[in-house]
């Protein structure tokens, strides 16, 4: 990618992520290597490809690498609306709630099938 795009793309946000509003570091566009780095982002397809969206400046904004690899999929809107339940489900499970309890029950859950997963694949 060019890096005059890239600066472009960096600044329409001043160099935060589109979705979570970290902080993203220009240098650190692009990184490959696991752990990333602090900052490090990609360009976000504004409209995914697969619904018409365009590979040009005008449809990318910047979003840190975990935000944009949890939205695979999802529109923007999906996007917020996930991080919204998972406000409140962060607010019940620290008020201890029962149903607190329950999500985070769910939640290790899950983990413990990603980490199964992890280790069958190896």
């Amino acid at each position: 990618m060019k890096d005059d795009v890239v600066r472009a793309v960096y600044d329409k946000t001043d160099g935060h992520c589109h979705f979570c509003g970290d902080k993203v570091v220009l240098e650190n566009y692009g990184k490959k290597s696991k752990p990333y780095p602090d900052g490090a982002w990609e360009l976000d397809h504004v409209i995914q490809r697969k619904k018409g969206g365009v590979s040009a400046s005008a449809n990318y904004l910047p979003a840190c690498k975990q935000c944009n690899h949890l939205r695979w999929h999802r529109s923007g809107e999906q996007l917020r609306e996930i991080i919204f339940l998972g406000l409140i489900a962060k607010a019940e499970i620290k008020a201890k709630t029962q149903l607190g309890r329950e999500i985070d029950a769910k939640q290790e859950k899950r983990r413990a099938q990603n980490r199964n997963r992890r280790l069958r694949s190896r």
